[in-house]
């Protein structure tokens, strides 16, 4: 059977090329987010502050997550001071050293750099070496890393400033310092009593063995030895997740958008593979109908077609899967450009995503086999060599019925689920709803396209010749019209989702700080600003208010269905007494003066989806993990614009790096002439290093700056899979008009001539963009409206028209060149000679 199948695939190659083609690319992307899932959970970076450590203890900086990878908290995780010296008593342990770290700016060239300050003792687990001068001893004096030391133009005996809050203090340079790999980080020394000043508690002990003391061993007998405190032990490549919180944070990120893509794409690449092979073996109807009449079984048939396929996807799988591991790299790189991922985050390779990518493709390759030729295989012979001179008029009554089941099914899970479930659920329900709807309007799709053909029939039958073909041939070829129209119609329904969720969402965000941004500045400072720095704008004349403002995540907890949910939610700290006069959150229950103590105000987006009214509690965890009930006391409308979770900044700041805040609106007062305002807290900046100011129009323009860091993140991905969308669009498309070279040369026999032909396939073009393009749009509005509801509230999405016109023009050009191209290859030599190539 294998040698019948490969005589076939050499007979046929135009067709079993596409279908390999399909395949191929298929592999390609399906091994790329295979890397990325396994980067996810398997990668890291090395320890450079911590590399002499055989163990270091930190907090657990990730919430467990029964299902799913845990989620990670977005401050660091702090441990109580006395645990170092109940870790330095296990045995096994030669010496425990208490870590602090500090955040702090120093002036350098390029302005003003934050780096973290440590306490001397901890410079021994890299080990940082002195390479001039001596260790800090006493307050004010400090110790430079040579790489720091050189970008500041610093040396020993030089006096330099380290802004803690944005308050400068100065410190003397008494030594500089080196260590075998300092790449990732500048570091700054001070004196351990200094460090204790700054930090009541410690960011991590790093344990160095006694000889002969395996690393694993030691780190699961200080986790059984220190009890009470909740801790973690990392050792080897895991070091580098505690020293390196963003690299935890990038892991769990690859991990969540490449468990969601590798699923999406899997989808996708069935669903083409199947379109392509099945339109494929559409094309040989006439030779699967010859083979029935001369006394094939329908099992011999099911087995020639299942070792093509065999054949086909074994070969595109294996292909596939090389290129894929270099395109896991591009990805990597474009996330890193979008400050989503470490510049420095490696990627993981194994056998295990080639593994997936070619049992997907096979299986999917036999599935596409199996269903395509089975009406065929079990048709009577005569019936069969019937079927294959003209396609049969109407569905089977069980496809139209799951086709409409499947768009009726899709419609409601896109638009009604988010009424009743608003929030993340109604969100998640109305995205899914997009595949639904293109698995039934797939089934549906030789339907569809006959009354595309019908609608533009009164136009096209004006043309004598090539109109009348070509509405008489997309009547009777629907079925493989279809099978070309559907994944073209699939690609602009998810580049119309993705890009018009994102400006649905950012529009409604802009919307929100634009009118509720009542504040005429905004301060910031790389390392938080201080009670000082506050204080010291409230005294500049013409300021009315000064509101600080703090800046945090929490993870909540919510019941869905028979689960336990974890949202990640930015919240927000304020001083209840003051907001009013800098922010409008559009407050639609409750009181926001009643903001104090564990009392907190939520959005009415979070409120839904965490099932939590006024009066009911949120079970949440603040920024450093620190468990919470908090009592939801208000709900607001702008949580797009100013975050889920409102709080006191007493609360919030307690539990974030810092202690300080990360930003301070300034209302001026009445009669207060606002340029001089703006000149009068310009001149803090020179007072307080790092500090920067903000008229309102910058900071909506740096809140838009923000969201669309996450908007090109989610473009990256999709993007990635709507560009294997539009190769297999082309693919399909090549393959659907090349196989007609027959059909060409016989209507040039008959009397048409190339100009007829060639304008005949023009209009068909048409018919199949249009076609495409309409089916697209209608899919898309369905989860559209359905994403607007759940995260606006607002029935219309929105939707910029030159986008969407360039969306339009996109699919036009790839539709049109396809088909054009393609036609004129196929139109090339004698029309005798094809007609007897096809015979």
């Amino acid at each position: 059977m294998f040698s019948l199948a490969w005589s076939t695939i050499r007979a046929r190659r135009g067709g079993f090329v596409a279908a390999f083609v399909a395949l191929f690319c298929g592999a390609v992307v399906i091994t790329a987010s295979g890397v990325l899932l396994e980067s996810g959970l398997r990668s890291g970076v090395a320890a450079e502050r911590y590399a002499a450590a055989a163990v270091v203890v930190g907090g657990p900086q990730a919430h467990a997550v029964a299902e799913g990878p845990d989620t990670p908290f977005a401050e660091r995780v702090t441990l109580p001071a006395d645990v170092a010296d109940r870790i330095a008593e296990v045995p096994g342990v030669e010496k425990a050293v208490p870590e602090r770290s500090v955040r702090v700016t120093v002036p350098a060239a390029g302005g003003a750099v934050p780096v973290y300050a440590h306490g001397w003792t901890s410079a021994g687990l890299a080990p940082f070496t002195l390479t001039d001068g001596r260790q800090p001893q006493a307050p004010g004096e400090a110790v430079l890393d040579k790489g720091l030391a050189a970008s500041a133009g610093l040396s020993t005996g030089d006096t330099t400033t380290l802004a803690i809050g944005s308050v400068p203090s100065d410190y003397r340079v008494v030594g500089l310092v080196s260590a075998p790999v300092l790449t990732r980080q500048s570091a700054v020394f001070v004196a351990d009593e200094v460090a204790a000043a700054l930090s009541e508690r410690i960011t991590a002990v790093g344990v160095l063995a006694a000889p002969g003391v395996d690393a694993d061993d030691l780190a699961k007998r200080i986790t059984a030895t220190v009890t009470g405190v909740p801790l973690a032990t990392y050792t080897g490549a895991e070091i580098g997740d505690v020293e390196f919180l963003d690299v935890g944070q990038a892991r769990t990120f690859l991990t969540i958008l490449s468990s969601s893509l590798v699923g999406t794409i899997a989808m996708v690449v069935l669903f083409v593979v199947s379109s392509t092979l099945g339109l494929s073996i559409q094309q040989r109807r006439r030779e699967l109908a010859v083979l029935r009449a001369i006394a094939a079984t329908p099992r011999q048939v099911h087995r020639m077609i299942g070792a093509e396929m065999l054949l086909v996807s074994v070969a595109g799988g294996l292909l596939g899967s090389l290129p894929g591991l270099a395109v896991a790299g591009l990805l990597r790189d474009a996330f890193a450009a979008a400050g989503v991922l470490p510049a420095d985050f490696t990627l993981v390779y194994s056998p295990l995503p080639a593994v997936a990518a070619l049992l997907l493709c096979v299986l999917g390759g036999l599935a596409a086999g199996y269903f395509t030729a089975r009406r065929l295989a079990k048709a009577n012979p005569v019936d069969a060599l019937g079927e294959a001179a003209v396609e049969p008029a109407q569905l089977g009554t069980a496809r139209r019925a799951f086709g409409v089941g499947f768009i009726a099914v899709g419609t409601v899970v896109g638009t009604v689920v988010p009424l009743l479930l608003p929030g993340i659920a109604g969100i998640s329900g109305a995205a899914g709803s997009v595949l639904l709807l293109m698995i039934g309007t797939a089934m549906l799709g030789p339907h569809l396209m006959r009354v595309a053909t019908a609608t533009a029939a009164p136009v096209l039958n004006r043309g004598r010749i090539s109109g009348y073909l070509a509405v008489a041939n997309t009547r009777a070829n629907a079925r493989r019209l279809s099978g070309a129209v559907v994944p073209l119609a699939l690609a602009v329904a998810m580049a119309a989702v993705q890009i018009f969720t994102v400006t649905t969402a950012n529009a409604a965000a802009s919307d929100q700080v634009e009118a509720g941004m009542t504040a005429d500045f905004v301060l910031a400072g790389p390392s938080g600003l201080a009670p000082e720095v506050v204080e010291a704008v409230r005294a500049v004349p013409g300021v009315r208010d000064a509101s600080p403002v703090v800046r945090s995540q929490v993870l909540v907890e919510y019941p869905m269905f028979d689960q336990v949910e974890v949202e990640q939610l930015a919240a927000q700290g304020i001083a209840p007494e003051r907001v009013g006069s800098t922010m409008d959150l559009g407050v639609t229950a409750g009181s926001l003066d009643e903001v104090r103590g564990d009392s907190i105000a939520l959005s009415t987006g979070a409120s839904d989806s965490a099932g939590v009214g006024i009066g009911g509690t949120l079970h949440a965890f603040l920024g450093d993990g620190t468990k919470k009930d908090l009592k939801v006391v208000a709900l607001y409308a702008n949580g797009l614009g100013f975050g889920d979770v409102t709080a006191s900044r007493e609360l919030l700041a307690a539990h974030t790096a810092t202690g300080f805040d990360d930003s301070v609106l300034v209302t001026t007062a009445d009669g207060a002439n606002p340029a001089e305002v703006g000149a009068g807290l310009g001149a803090l900046a020179k007072e307080y290093p790092g500090l920067a100011v903000l008229d309102r129009s910058a900071f909506a323009a740096a809140q838009g700056d923000a969201r669309g860091q996450q908007s090109s993140t989610n473009l990256i991905g999709n993007g990635f899979l709507l560009l294997y969308l539009v190769i297999a669009v082309v693919n399909t498309l090549v393959m659907a008009t090349g196989a007609r070279r027959r059909e060409f040369a016989m209507l040039r026999l008959i009397g048409t001539n190339r100009r007829h032909v060639s304008r005949m396939m023009k209009l068909e073009a048409g018919i199949v963009v249009a076609a495409a393009v309409v089916i697209g749009t209608v899919v898309a509005v369905v989860p559209l409206i359905g994403i607007s509801i759940a995260t606006t509230g607002r029935v219309l999405p929105t939707v910029d028209p030159v986008v969407y016109g360039v969306l339009v023009l996109v699919t036009a050009v790839i539709g049109f060149s396809s088909i054009v191209l393609a036609t004129r290859s196929a139109l090339r030599g004698r029309p005798v000679d094809a007609v007897g190539a096809g015979a």
